[in-house]
């Protein structure tokens, strides 16, 4: 007779949150590159064993921590106003994206996702999948919202418009220009909604 084999005890969602937060901890008081699974379990009180248990490596730690601080600051996919133009959806969008990346206390949080990504195929993965993708699709989706209505250029490459919007907020923060950003990022909003509008849609 075969032996049953038990399943492993569960995963402690309180256990987890508690490592989590003191992965953010230490994340923004050493950044990325002074953070250690040995310091997160030095100040949750855990051995590293229990890190490395829930965790492979330092990248999927700080892409966990990090998506899951970030996630809620982030504009989502809320319904818009039954009037909304697709202007006024696309720039709601945007300026809540570019605020909430450019707010100080998420800056350096974002900073050290991208280099957890950039260490790790499998933290690149978890941000594109729980992050990058549900922000892509949002944005995306409220730029065919205005080309259906009319408001938009039908011929207009929506995917190079939602890469421009997204990729110069997180330019502006890997360089370092944030107190640039808020102005920057509302002209590029606006060049873009010019070259978007639909021949014959007011400006």
């Amino acid at each position: 007779m075969d032996e049953v084999r038990r399943p492993g005890r569960p995963r402690d969602a309180a256990r987890d949150d508690a490592l989590l937060d003191a992965a953010r901890q230490v994340l923004l008081r050493d950044g990325y590159a002074g953070l250690s699974m040995e310091k997160v379990a030095t100040l949750a009180g855990v051995g590293k064993p229990t890190l490395y248990r829930r965790w492979p490596s330092r990248a999927a730690l700080v892409a966990d921590a990090v998506l899951h601080s970030f996630l809620a600051s982030v504009p989502g996919s809320a319904a818009p106003g039954p009037h909304a133009s697709g202007s006024q959806r696309l720039a709601d969008w945007f300026r809540a994206y570019a605020a909430s990346v450019g707010d100080p206390r998420h800056a350096a949080m974002v900073l050290a996702l991208t280099a957890a990504a950039a260490e790790s195929p499998h933290a690149a993965e978890s941000l594109y999948r729980q992050h990058t993708r549900g922000q892509y699709e949002s944005l995306v989706g409220h730029l065919r919202a205005g080309v259906a209505s009319g408001e938009f250029r039908a011929d207009a490459d929506l995917e190079a418009v939602a890469d421009a919007l997204i990729g110069s907020v997180l330019h502006q923060l890997l360089t370092r220009t944030e107190q640039a950003a808020p102005a920057r990022a509302e002209h590029l909003l606006q060049l873009l909604l010019a070259g978007l509008r639909a021949p014959g849609e007011p400006g």
